[in-house]
């Protein structure tokens, strides 16, 4: 990503203080700050901390002493995501007016079953970078009075983005199609 202010590139490394880093996180870190060095850029630390209930102090420190301990540096202050809630609040209520997002009641359990119901071995299902499988859908098209019906039940959900819309939405505002170009190899092999 490319900074506007300075047109430096800028790179970060977001660990989420839930747990000890491993090799993976250490690999990651490096990748992103020896990228920033070789590009003149810059590399942020952002520390994914929104999850209240798993995210601990110590792991945090953890976190510090390991990046020093390999020599990584970046710039201060770190931004703790926990934060910024009132700036997420204002991005949601926007995408909310906006018809970007609608409401998930879906437990992860909810979530698997829905996927092994399909038919599709789990093996084959999409999957993130970190082989969660991906959400398969099944509250996107819940009809609006049983999503009325479950929020006044007090039901816990989550706000995921409607991914057609919002493509369709950025396309209309750039005024053509949004294209990208991945430097280098993914996790999976495969190249931009």
């Amino acid at each position: 990503m490319q900074d506007d202010m300075s047109g430096r590139e800028v790179l970060r490394f977001a660990p989420s203080p839930n747990g000890w880093l491993h090799l993976g996180h250490a690999y990651s870190a490096l990748f992103a700050f020896d990228m920033a060095r070789r590009l003149g850029g810059r590399l942020l630390l952002r520390i994914e901390d929104i999850d209240i209930g798993r995210c601990r102090e110590e792991y945090l420190e953890g976190i510090y002493e390991d990046l020093a301990w390999l020599g990584i540096e970046w710039e201060t202050p770190v931004r703790r995501q926990s934060e910024h809630f009132t700036d997420y609040e204002a991005a949601l209520r926007k995408l909310r007016s906006m018809g970007l997002v609608y409401p998930c009641f879906a437990t992860r359990k909810e979530i698997n079953d829905a996927i092994l119901a399909s038919g599709i071995p789990l093996q084959a299902w999409p999957s993130d970078p970190d082989g969660a499988p991906l959400y398969p859908g099944i509250c996107k098209n819940m009809p609006k009075a049983r999503l009325n019906e479950l929020m006044w039940e007090g039901r816990s959900y989550a706000w995921r983005l409607d991914m057609e819309k919002a493509v369709r939405e950025a396309v209309r505002i750039n005024g053509g199609p949004i294209t990208f170009h991945e430097d280098g190899e993914s996790p999976r092999g495969d190249t931009g």
